[in-house]
């Protein structure tokens, strides 16, 4: 798919808006945000893979609140829906904010392709963003994506990755063999996967699975795991219990 140079400006004005606050936070208090430049890396991600398929497919971003993702999806030519625990602050005409938990929230379509970045670690802890304690939350979450999604659809995933570990209330951190990618990696086929962590000069570099998972986290340092999971075609086992 080409995209045009006028929509590709519009584009990074819309991104670079965004970053310049999280980039004036941080040049007022260089310790605000220790993670800075992570999420341009998750939307660099899902759109490289996002523009690789048909215009106007149904699209479904979990955890929308406050993140431009939404409407750059839209603006490339998706049919976008936002579902996010809390109110957006955003509006765009045609695309639909819904503010409800993912885990209850009762759904009428399904998507060919639904994107949850930096939104897993947080399903089922209790004392951030308003969620309420599910034990886990996060397995649910990608268990109901998948019944939401048609065959051959695509879950695009970002997550904090490194030594296994929750750190309550704020997210959880995932390595290779924790119980949510032990699922995904056994349920859906692997298309891509990428992994970054910041070298000494506190500068975000790509690296292979074995250096992120040697990443210790804490409160604000982790390595990012960024994946896309294809639904098999002849996958349809889910059911209105799964979807509701």
């Amino acid at each position: 798919m080409k995209i045009s140079h006028s929509l590709l400006n519009h584009l990074t004005k819309l991104v670079r808006k965004f970053l310049l606050k999280l980039m004036l936070i941080s040049e007022t208090n260089p310790l605000a945000n220790p993670l800075f430049g992570d999420t341009a890396i998750l939307y660099a991600f899902v759109i490289r893979h996002l523009i690789r398929l048909e215009k106007g497919k149904k699209v479904l971003d979990v955890g929308c609140c406050g993140s431009p993702l939404t409407t750059i999806i839209k603006e490339i030519g998706f049919n976008v829906e936002g579902i996010d625990i809390r109110p957006s602050p955003l509006y765009y005409d045609s695309i639909k904010y819904r503010c409800e938990d993912f885990l209850t929230a009762k759904f009428d379509n399904t998507y060919d392709v639904i994107v949850m970045c930096y939104v897993l670690e947080h399903i089922g802890l209790k004392g951030r963003y308003g969620s309420t304690e599910v034990e886990g939350g996060d397995l649910l979450a990608v268990r109901k994506a998948k019944a939401l999604l048609k065959p051959n659809g695509l879950l695009i995933i970002g997550i904090p990755y490194g030594v296994e570990k929750v750190i309550k209330p704020l997210h959880r951190v995932y390595g290779k063999n924790s119980a949510l990618l032990k699922y995904l990696y056994k349920n859906f086929e692997l298309i891509a996967e990428e992994f970054y962590k910041k070298n000494e000069n506190n500068v975000w570099i790509k690296c292979d699975e074995q250096e992120a998972a040697k990443v210790n986290p804490s409160e604000d340092k982790y390595a990012l795991g960024l994946f896309v999971f294809k639904k098999m075609e002849n996958e349809m086992r889910s059911t209105k219990q799964d979807i509701s």
